[in-house]
C-alpha cells in the first residue's frame, strides 16, 4: 500500500502541487526523469536520426568528497588534539586546512551516522537509538525511507561515483541478513553503488562477517600484502582498488563514505604493531589527563586558564590498585593507542594514493576521529569482554578480571582475536580531556565532541588554523551539498523533502572570527539530555553513570519528572570545556534554555525521552522480531544478525532438529554467537554436545551422548529456573524424546551475545562458539543429513 501511495502521489505531482500546474522541469525533484529524446523516428533508417540520453552530470568543477568517520576515539587521542597517539593523517588534514574544537555530533553512533548522511536530528528519522534497541516510537524505530535522501542518494542522482566502505550501523538489524530485505541497505534508499564492510555495530577485527553490496563473502586469510589479516589494511586496500578502478573508467567525481570499526571494541591490533607503545602510560590515567591538558594550552587548544573539574569519584583513583592491576590498565591503553595509529596509518595510505593519482587537491576531505565521545562500558577494570555491562552484570573487581584474563590466556592475549577487550573507564574519561564525561552522556561536551579536520586547499587558505565555531553533524550534508554545487532536492519519490536543520560550516573557513551559525542544538541520548543556545550550554545533572545500568536510576528515568530535573549551566563563551556551573547565578537563564530544551524535542520528535532504553524500561515497545515465537530453517540458512533471529536468551525455548544420520554424521545444528559469548548444538566425534558461552567469562557444557543412525530427531529445551536478568537455566537434551542429558547454566546472557557474530543453521560462520570443533572452519553438517531445525519461544 505504501509503494501504491507513493505512486499515485507522484503521478499527480507530475500535474500540479498543491493545485497549480506546473512544469516537471523547473521543480528539483529526485528520482530525475529522463532527459528528452532528441532524436528522429521515422519508418527506415535513412530518414531517422539516432539521438543518446545521458545521464545527469555534477556541475561543472564539482570536486570529490572523502567523509572519514573513526569509532568511539576520545577527543584529546590524537595527537594534534593534545593526545599521546601518533595520528600523522588525522594531523596531516588539519595542518593541510582546519580544525574544529566544538564539532558536536551525538552520543553514541549510529544516530550520528543517520545524521551524517541524512543531514537530519537523529530523531527526525527515527534513529533516537542504535538499530539493536529500535522501539515503537517514531524517534526510536529505525524507520528510515525513501523520502529521506542521504547525501550519498543526492550525490549519485546528480553524477557522482558513490561507494561506502567499513562499518555499517543504518540498516534495521532484523533487515540485515543475506534474506533482506535490502532497500535499507547500503546499496538500496542510501545511494551507494558500492559496500564493502559489515553490517551491524562493531566487529572482530580479525575475522569480520564482510559483505560485498548484498552479498556475504569469506573473510580473507591475509592483507593484501601479505601481513596477518584485519580489516583496517583490507578497507585501505579496498578503497584504493576502488579508486583505481574509478579512475580509469569515470569521468564522474566521487562520494566516499570511509568508516572503520576502529576503534570501537574488541580492541584488536595486528601482533606487530601490539607493543608500539610499550611503557608509554606508566603513571596511570589522571596523570595523562593532565599531560594532555597541558598540551592542549601549548598548542591553544583551551585557554590558558582554563581549569578541569575534579576527577569523578566514580572513577577508582590509579594509585588505589595493586601493582599488578596497574600492569593490566597499562596494558590496555597501550594496545588502544596502538589500534589507533595502525587504523589512522591505514587512512593515511588512502590519502597518499590521492594524491599519487593527482585527486587528492580536488577532493574536499572531512576527517571525524569519533561518531561519539570515548566508549565507557569497559567498566572500572576494563574487560576482557566489553558487553558485561549491557547484559547487566555487576562490576568485577580487579582480582576477578585478572583471575579470568589468566583463564583465557593471559595479557599475551590482550589485543588478539580470541578476546573481545576494552579498556578501563578511567582511560576513557583521560581521553575526553578537556571536557566532562563519555560516550552516551549527550548533556556534556565529553560524550558529543568529536576532534575533527577539514581539507580543502582550493577553498581554505588557512593551515593548521583552529576554528571554535560551535557545528553539528547535522551541518556537514549542508556542507557538502554547498561545496559541490549540487542542489538538495525539494521532493523526494514525490513527497516535498524536510528542511535540514543544519547549516553550510563553509563561512568560517577563511574566517577565524565569523560568528558560529549554528545557534541552537538540543542533544538526548538513552535520557541524558542538555543544550546549546546562543553561547550557553545547559546539561542536566547525569542520572547515572554509563558503565552501569543501574536499576534504580533506570526506574527514574522511567518516572521522569520533567519539572524535577537537576540542571548545569555553562556559558561556553567563555568557558568553553564547560568547567565553571554557574546554574546558581543565573536561575533566569537556566529556565529560558530548559524552556527551549522541551519545545526543541517536541520539535523533532524526542518524545518520550529515554525511549532509547525502551527495551528495558517498557518491554512491549521493543520491535525487535516482534511477537514471533515459531521458527523453521533449512541448512542453507546463515549470517542472520543475532537481533533477527529467534530469542534464545534468558527465556524459555525448544529447539527441535530432524536428522538422518549415520557414522558420518557431524557438524553444527545451530550456532549463535562465539567462544566470547553464544552457544552452539552440534555433532562431533558421534556424540551431541552443547556449549554455552557466558561473555567468555562462564561456559557451560553437555558430557556428550552417542547418537543413534537413521532418521532421528534432536531436541533441546531452554528452561529459566531463576526470572531475572542473567538468570540460570537448565538445558535438557533429547534424542528421539528420550532425555539423555541435563547442563546447568548458571548466567544466562539477557541482552546480546555478541555486537559482530551471527546465528546460523548447520554451520557456525565467523569465530566458533566451542574449542572442539575450533580447527574445523565453519563445521558445516554433513551435506544432506539436517533436514530442517525448528524453535518454539516461550517466556
Amino acid at each position: 500500500m505504501k509503494n501504491l501511495r507513493l505512486m499515485v502521489v507522484a503521478i499527480l505531482f507530475s500535474f500540479s502541487v498543491f493545485g497549480q500546474e506546473i512544469n516537471k522541469e523547473e521543480i528539483n525533484a529526485i528520482p530525475y526523469p529522463l532527459e528528452k529524446w532528441n532524436g528522429v523516428q521515422k519508418k527506415t533508417l535513412k530518414d531517422s536520426k539516432p539521438d543518446f540520453i545521458s545521464p545527469k552530470k555534477a556541475p561543472e568543477g564539482s570536486p570529490n568528497v572523502l567523509v572519514i568517520m573513526l569509532d568511539d576515539t576520545g577527543y584529546s587521542s590524537a595527537s594534534s588534539f593534545g593526545g599521546s597517539m601518533n595520528t600523522p593523517a588525522f594531523d596531516r588534514i588539519g595542518d593541510e586546512g582546519v580544525r574544529y574544537t566544538h564539532m558536536s555530533v551525538n552520543a553514541i553512533c549510529s544516530p550520528t551516522r543517520g545524521s551524517l548522511l541524512t543531514g537530519y536530528n537523529m530523531h527526525q528519522i527515527g534513529t533516537g537509538v542504535i538499530n539493536e534497541a529500535a522501539t515503537g516510537y517514531p524517534g526510536y524505530s529505525s524507520d528510515i525511507d525513501y523520502t529521506t535522501p542521504s547525501v550519498a542518494k543526492i550525490l549519485k542522482d546528480n553524477g557522482y561515483a558513490t561507494a561506502a566502505f567499513g562499518k555499517w550501523h543504518n540498516t534495521k538489524l532484523e533487515d540485515a541478513s543475506p534474506a533482506g530485505p535490502f532497500e535499507g541497505w547500503p546499496t538500496g534508499m542510501w545511494g551507494f553503488e558500492f559496500f564493502y564492510g559489515f553490517m551491524g555495530g562493531e566487529t572482530n577485527q580479525f575475522f569480520p562477517l564482510l559483505y560485498q553490496g548484498t552479498t556475504p563473502i569469506d573473510t580473507p586469510t591475509e592483507n593484501a600484502d601479505g601481513s596477518q589479516y584485519h580489516i583496517s589494511a583490507d578497507m585501505a586496500d579496498q578503497t584504493i582498488k576502488w579508486l583505481d578502478n574509478w579512475k580509469g573508467l569515470r569521468d564522474d567525481p566521487f562520494f566516499i563514505y570511509y568508516a572503520p570499526g576502529a576503534v570501537h571494541a574488541p580492541i584488536h591490533v595486528p601482533d606487530d604493531w601490539r607493543d608500539k607503545y610499550k611503557g608509554r602510560y606508566e603513571e596511570g590515567y589522571e596523570t595523562l589527563r593532565l599531560e594532555q591538558f597541558q598540551k592542549q594550552k601549548e598548542i591553544g587548544l583551551v585557554p590558558q586558564d582554563a581549569e578541569l573539574v575534579d576527577w569523578p569519584t566514580s572513577i577508582p583513583a590509579w594509585d588505589s590498585f595493586s601493582e599488578e592491576g596497574k600492569v593490566y590498565l597499562r596494558r590496555q591503553m597501550e594496545v588502544n593507542a596502538a589500534f589507533l595509529e595502525y587504523t589512522d596509518f591505514h587512512i593515511g595510505r588512502v590519502i597518499t594514493h590521492l594524491e599519487e593519482m593527482g585527486e587528492l587537491d580536488n577532493t574536499f576531505v572531512m576527517y571525524l576521529t569519533a561518531d561519539n565521545g570515548c566508549s565507557a562500558e569497559g567498566t572500572p577494570t576494563g574487560s576482557c569482554s566489553e558487553l558485561l555491562t549491557v547484559n547487566g552484570f555487576p562490576e568485577f573487581s580487579m582480582e576477578e578480571q585478572l583471575e579470568m584474563l589468566d583463564k583465557l590466556g593471559g595479557l599475551e592475549e590482550w589485543g588478539g582475536p580470541n578476546l573481545a577487550n576494552h579498556y578501563a573507564v578511567g582511560w576513557s574519561y583521560a581521553s575526553s580531556t578537556p571536557f566532562q564525561w563519555t560516550k552516551q552522556m549527550a548533556s556534556h561536551f565529553g560524550g558529543v565532541m568529536t576532534s575533527t579536520a577539514i581539507r580543502y586547499p582550493k577553498e581554505i587558505n588557512a593551515r593548521g588554523e583552529w576554528r571554535r565555531q560551535f557545528q553539528n553533524v547535522t551541518d556537514i550534508v549542508p556542507t557538502i551539498l554547498d561545496v559541490t554545487g549540487v542542489p538538495a532536492p525539494d521532493y523526494v519519490n514525490g513527497q516535498k523533502r524536510m528542511e535540514y536543520p543544519g547549516v553550510s560550516m563553509r563561512y568560517a573557513w577563511n574566517d577565524t572570527d565569523a560568528k558560529t551559525n549554528h545557534k541552537t542544538q538540543y542533544f538526548e541520548t538513552l535520557g541524558f539530555i542538555g543544550i546549546y543556545h546562543d553561547g550557553w550550554s545547559l546539561a542536566a545533572e547525569p542520572y547515572r553513570v554509563p558503565w552501569l545500568f543501574d536499576a534504580q536510576a533506570l526506574a527514574n528515568l522511567g518516572n521522569l519528572d520533567p519539572d524535577n530535573i537537576g540542571w548545569e549551566l555553562y556559558y561556553i563563551d567563555e568557558d568553553p570545556i564547560q568547567s565553571k556551573n554557574i546554574a546558581d547565578q543565573h536561575p533566569e537563564k537556566v529556565k529560558e534554555l530548559e524552556k527551549l530544551f522541551w519545545v526543541e524535542a517536541e520539535k523533532y520528535n524526542v518524545f518520550p525521552v529515554g525511549a532509547g532504553l525502551g527495551t528495558l524500561l517498557q518491554p512491549e515497545s521493543s520491535t525487535a522480531k516482534g511477537a514471533k515465537k515459531y521458527w523453521e530453517f533449512t541448512t542453507n540458512t546463515y549470517r542472520v544478525p543475532e537481533m533477527a533471529g529467534p530469542e534464545i536468551k534468558t527465556n524459555d525455548f525448544e529447539v527441535n532438529a530432524y536428522i538422518t544420520a549415520d557414522e558420518t554424521t557431524e557438524g553444527v545444528i545451530y550456532a549463535l554467537g562465539e567462544h566470547m559469548g553464544g552457544q552452539a548444538l552440534y555433532i562431533v566425534d558421534g556424540q551431541l554436545m552443547f556449549t554455552y558461552q557466558t561473555l567468555g567469562y562462564y561456559t557451560y557444557e553437555s558430557k556428550g551422548t552417542q547418537i543413534p543412525y537413521g532418521d532421528i530427531k534432536v531436541t533441546l529445551k531452554h528452561t529459566v529456573t531463576e526470572r531475572k536478568i542473567t538468570g540460570p537455566a537448565d538445558v535438557e537434551l533429547y534424542i528421539n524424546d528420550q532425555l539423555v542429558e541435563t547442563v546447568k547454566v548458571g548466567h544466562t546472557v539477557s541482552v546480546m551475545y555478541g555486537g559482530h557474530e551471527t546465528f546460523d543453521i548447520g554451520r557456525d560462520e565467523g569465530m566458533p562458539v566451542s574449542h572442539h570443533y575450533e580447527d574445523k572452519g565453519k563445521f558445516k553438517f554433513t551435506a544432506g543429513q539436517l533436514k530442517k531445525v525448528t524453535f518454539e519461544i516461550g517466556e
